[in-house]
């Protein structure tokens, strides 16, 4: 089995559609055994396979493309012993070396290098600044260039392609392109044989020696681009200490992840995460933007458009396409992942839970009453998108599970599970039993709710028909849903994560319950008891909220689904107690987030292992965790709200 790439320790800055990696000590230098013989494809072109916990990437990538796979520097053919990297505001990476082969009238190290990566969409600007405490230094500084154009989906399973051939290259520039991809670096008077950027001068104590070279990316078959920055935000109470630092971090990389739909350009919208998830994608962007919803309601209607744009006009089974459904990813092109069976068509619908959070969205935002043109041009889309829901849950009424949402993939390539917990082991009993489909997920049954109530509110305000239908469909929703999730152990009472195609329900508590508060289908005492079940030592870490019962026989802190914390979803039960008035309990697991957060730079990742607090004084990474995931940074809100901050 191929094992994904370990992020957890690289230094990522992205401006999107482009994303530079680099490794732990800010080189960026390929695939970890990208360049060894024993992978390199024994034709000597196409793709190396590398397999193995601990195998890393690195890489200047733009859309779904790695494009530049080295730059790798030396000074007087030195290489730099990293010493630091930091990160600032505007996608800025600082690398500091020292060349120690450069010996000095002292022990000390007598050169340092200083190498600032700045990103910004479709272009990135180096500058090299080389320092000494010598009187004079005759330097070389050069750069060792390789671009490979490898595809996303194979890096993601360890494979990357042999280096290209400049397409064109001269004194000042050399240029790589494949398709209508093109990357273009540029350094006037610097370009020398074998793809190398050299530059020569002297350095002194006190007179830094400087240069520059620049790569511009472009992909002209990309389904994204770039979306403009919004305004200048503000918090109204600006936090000091840990909280405003982690609220600093996660604005400025959800800055980093605007992007807009070549389709719909004047909508923008987050991608979902990088590397993998660099686009749009329908649960995870509109999560992001319901948790931003108080502190920026246009990304909520830039969301709500940008998926509209692409709502599902007919009934095509190989991308789970249905009439009025809300898509769950957009790509360029299809994506294929052998070790996981999945073959996905560019525009994929496989996502059970997208169109009722689009209408959850869209009722928030007319409620918010802040952009009322926006939501009253979204009203069609929201009559196809009601019936959709309706016309699922009366698909359903032929099945066991009649009258909820449930999802099966019929093609043989698509997901197998159609909620947020996607991966294939993520739905199963406390014995460890995998539950077979077709599966009704807990939380989407509150989505539901929350949906059909909240867009028959909206049908009324804005004299549109449907809203009787709605209600009638959510009140009998709420009532099988009592009737049929909630279970009972020796802990309690608790509703189940879902009812697999048996109609039975799953015996275990997962993390699902905390998405059903705040969306109207509890009632207070249903409510309570989901609040204590959560902050209960099986689902509640010290750090955040195990996605699985530490009870379960499938339980395990390095599982994907199965045992992990997610940031996002931990902030999303915060937001349900918010809004049923546990704010003790919030604030409980706001502050073991934000300890959380400390462990990785005062930052969010997409989710990190289940190790508790009393195990570790600190949270442990989940080493395949993406990083920056725009709903782990928008939780960051939703934690401060938790803590008092007033946006």
């Amino acid at each position: 089995m191929t094992v994904q790439p370990a992020l957890h320790r690289q230094h990522c800055s992205v401006a999107a559609p482009t994303q530079l990696w680099l490794d732990a000590d800010g080189r960026l230098a390929g695939g970890a055994s990208s360049d060894s013989a024993a992978n390199r494809d024994a034709a000597g072109g196409g793709t190396a396979a590398v397999t193995g916990a601990g195998d890393w990437f690195t890489g200047l990538l733009h859309g779904d493309t790695r494009m530049l796979c080295r730059a790798e520097v030396t000074v007087n053919g030195f290489a730099p012993e990293p010493a630091t990297v930091e990160a600032a505001p505007g996608g800025v990476l600082r690398v500091r070396g020292l060349v120690r082969g450069i010996e000095g009238p002292t022990e000390d190290p007598a050169v340092e290098l200083l190498q600032t990566w700045t990103v910004t969409p479709g272009a990135v600007r180096v500058s090299l600044r080389l320092s000494t405490s010598l009187d004079a230094l005759d330097a070389e500084v050069e750069v060792r260039l390789a671009a490979d154009f490898t595809d996303m989906a194979a890096i993601r399973l360890g494979r990357y392609r042999e280096p290209l051939q400049p397409s064109a290259a001269d004194d000042s520039s050399l240029r790589w392109s494949e398709g209508g991809k093109t990357l273009t670096v540029s350094a006037p008077g610097r370009v020398a044989r074998g793809e190398r950027l050299t530059w020569r001068g002297t350095a002194g104590r006190g007179k830094p020696m400087e240069a520059e070279w620049q790569a511009v990316l472009a992909d002209t078959e990309d389904a994204v681009v770039a979306a403009p920055l919004p305004a200048s935000r503000r918090v109204r109470a600006e936090p000091e200490g840990a909280l405003g630092l982690l609220l600093d971090n996660s604005l400025d990389e959800l800055d980093g992840l605007r992007l807009a739909s070549r389709k719909a350009p004047d909508a923008p919208f987050l991608a979902a995460g990088a590397p993998w998830y660099f686009t749009l994608f329908g649960r995870d962007s509109l999560w992001a933007a319901r948790l931003l919803l108080p502190f920026d309601a246009a990304l909520a209607a830039g969301t709500l458009r940008a998926l509209a744009a692409h709502q599902g006009t007919k009934t095509d089974p190989a991308a789970a396409e249905e009439p009025g459904k809300i898509l769950h990813e957009l790509r360029a092109k299809e994506l294929v992942l052998e070790s996981q069976a999945l073959r996905l068509p560019p525009v994929y619908f496989g996502a059970v839970d997208s169109t009722p959070l689009w209408l959850c969205l869209l009722g928030e935002l007319g409620r918010a009453g802040t952009d009322d043109a926006a939501v009253r041009s979204l009203l069609p889309n929201a009559s196809r998108a009601a019936q959709w829901l309706l016309a699922a849950g009366a698909a359903a009424g032929n099945t066991v599970n009649g009258g909820f949402l449930s999802y099966q993939d019929t093609s043989g390539h698509g997901l197998s599970n159609q909620g947020w917990k996607d991966s294939r082991d993520a739905m199963q009993f406390r014995d460890g039993r995998q539950a077979d489909g077709p599966i009704a997920l807990s939380e989407v049954q509150g989505y539901a709710y929350q949906a059909a109530v909240g867009t028959a509110e909206l049908f009324d305000s804005y004299g549109e028909p449907g809203a009787q239908e709605l209600r009638d469909f959510a009140e009998g929703l709420k009532r099988n849903f009592r009737e049929r999730f909630w279970v009972q152990d020796d802990g309690g009472r608790f509703p189940a994560m879902a009812l697999d195609g048996h109609g039975e329900p799953l015996d275990i508590p997962g993390s699902n319950m905390g998405h059903l508060l705040g969306t109207g289908i509890l009632d207070a005492a249903e409510a309570r008891l989901v609040a204590d079940r959560l902050l209960s030592p099986e689902l509640f870490s010290g750090y955040g909220l195990h996605t699985l019962s530490r009870r379960a026989a499938g339980f395990w802190p390095f599982s994907y689904h199965c045992g992990s914390v997610w940031s996002h979803d931990t902030a999303i039960a915060i937001r349900g107690l918010l809004s049923e008035g546990f704010t003790a309990e919030a604030r409980v697991l706001a502050e073991g987030l934000l300890t959380a957060a400390g462990s990785f730079g005062h930052r969010l990742p997409e989710l990190f292992a289940g190790v508790t607090a009393a195990e570790s004084g600190r949270a442990v990474p989940y080493p395949a965790s993406c990083h920056p995931q725009a709903w782990s940074s928008a939780s960051a809100v939703v934690l401060a709200q938790a803590l008092g901050v007033v946006f």
